[in-house]
């Protein structure tokens, strides 16, 4: 999964990014990968000349820069201090999504990493422009980190939809699991699959007087249970580290990875046909921004 040995961290300014590059040195090490730290600089007032003449708002930009570099050359000492290979990028930039995506263009990588902000259990996820262009055109899979540090061992969950009721590739859960797997096997961490399902709008077309909604709600339990189940088997997960829950996946997913102290979720994104962008679907993205530990996003 980690083919190029290279993983980047994007750091953002309004971010504090040092939980983010510890985790990323993390997985460098147990892959034996490189990290770069990429960073963004760029300030209105210095991308004017105005009132300065070309060579002074040149020197102005490139001392900007240079503090800019001295600082991401700081938050490079935690890699370095775990003795993970780390260089460090810094690019003039007032959009840092689309700059590090052209910067992954000519830079074969493995993973992006990235730290988001959340308050609490609370309040939402304030994902910034820059998390949602890269969540929404990012080629490579994204980490997105929250504040909590990962457990010992690191819990994953992977939400997969084995029925496809959503309409997605028949190989998307397929990546997932592998990219859970391959997760849980280097982090001595523990994998289980999370499927979610909401039967009530059937049930609500079927609510008629000559229909026994109980034989039809346990047989549409029944049907994705024997789906999980059949996923699991495939990869070789005990039926125990499945779970199947009913309802909304908008106020589920979040609740049970909350409730069941989940390290981490791996999700999938699929590319919709006659755009140019990967997209997760409009649900998932409503989900996004309610989840409270790390969101490792497969493409």
């Amino acid at each position: 999964m980690f083919k190029h040995k290279h993983i980047i961290v994007l750091i953002d300014p309004a971010e504090d990014s040092a939980l983010a590059v510890s985790k990323a040195s993390r997985l460098a090490r147990l892959k034996d990968a490189h990290l770069t730290l990429f960073a963004c600089g760029y300030s209105p007032s210095l991308a004017s000349n105005q009132p300065l003449n070309p060579q002074t708002a040149e020197k102005a930009q490139k001392a900007y820069m240079h503090r800019m570099m001295e600082g991401l050359e700081t938050v490079a000492d935690i890699a370095r201090n775990e003795a993970v290979e780390v260089t460090t990028e810094g690019v003039w930039d007032k959009h840092a999504g689309a700059a590090l995506i052209n910067f992954l263009a000519s830079h074969p990588t493995d993973m992006v990493v990235k730290a988001t902000h959340h308050q609490n259990v609370i309040q939402r996820t304030f994902f910034s422009q820059t998390d949602w262009e890269l969540i929404r055109h990012c080629p490579v899979p994204l980490l997105l980190t929250k504040f909590n540090a990962w457990g010992d061992p690191v819990r994953l969950t992977a939400a997969v939809d084995p029925v496809q009721a959503n309409d997605k590739p028949d190989t998307l859960d397929e990546h997932i699991v592998r990219w859970g797997k391959d997760f849980a096997s280097h982090l001595n961490g523990r994998l289980e699959l999370l499927h979610v399902y909401d039967p009530t709008p059937l049930l609500i077309y079927l609510d008629q007087p000559t229909i026994d909604s109980a034989d039809i709600s346990e047989e549409i339990r029944e049907q994705h249970e024997q789906a999980l189940h059949q996923l699991a088997e495939q990869h070789s997960i005990d039926r125990d580290h499945t779970v199947l829950e009913t309802g909304s996946t908008l106020n589920v997913i979040p609740e049970y990875l909350h409730q069941a102290n989940v390290d981490m979720i791996i999700m999938g994104a699929v590319a919709r046909s006659g755009l140019e962008r990967w997209l997760l679907g409009h649900t998932a993205e409503k989900i996004l921004d309610r989840i409270t530990v790390d969101i490792l996003i497969v493409k």
